[in-house]
């Protein structure tokens, strides 16, 4: 017997996990979040060095030069030597630049970033999970899966992971999934 499609899925063991979530309808929307944060807050602390996201906020966020000058995408391009060919490090800095090119300046522009390329990593990893879903399923369960992934991708409630990436530090540590273990903290009765 099988343990699973998510076993076989060719990402990351956070990715897997919420692979899993997604199967199983037991698992409620926020234990899909809590696990959908972990993912991507692993992407960002695995790909993205830490030199890397604080040059970029010193660019973007730097208050010493006044108001006259906001930052350009050129400012932001000479950082594209810090990511060490990581591609989520180089699709940061795109969204940078397009936020600043697009005329937005300071923390704004930082969280404009963030939030763009985390709903690409998302969009990414959410195409790949239902593809090989797809493949390994039949069409109810692969339907069903893809119904929880645009639950996922809509309903997304991201301004909280969006404000911990910006904040950077110790917001950026992954929390462990809330666990249930009591008689009480079964599956909800609706």
């Amino acid at each position: 017997m099988s343990d699973g499609p998510h076993r076989s899925l060719p990402m990351g063991r956070r990715w897997k996990k919420l692979a899993e979530c997604l199967d199983n309808a037991s698992f409620s929307v926020e234990e899909v979040r809590e696990r959908r944060d972990a993912a991507i807050i692993g992407e960002f602390s695995r790909e993205i060095p830490d030199t890397l996201m604080a040059s970029l906020r010193n660019i973007l966020c730097s208050t010493d030069q006044g108001s006259l000058f906001t930052p350009s995408g050129d400012g932001v391009e000479k950082l594209r030597a810090q990511t060490n060919g990581s591609p989520v490090g180089a699709l940061l800095l795109d969204c940078a630049i397009d936020a600043v090119n697009s005329g937005i300046a300071g923390e704004a522009a930082l969280a404009s970033a963030y939030q763009e390329t985390v709903n690409e990593i998302l969009d990414r990893h959410a195409r790949g999970m239902a593809e090989h879903y797809q493949r390994e399923t039949g069409a109810k369960r692969a339907s069903h899966f893809q119904g929880r992934v645009r639950t996922m991708l809509h309903g997304q409630a991201m301004t909280d992971l969006t404000s911990r990436l910006v904040q950077g530090g110790q917001a950026m540590v992954i929390r462990a999934p809330t666990r249930h273990t009591g008689l009480d903290d079964g599956v909800r009765f609706q």
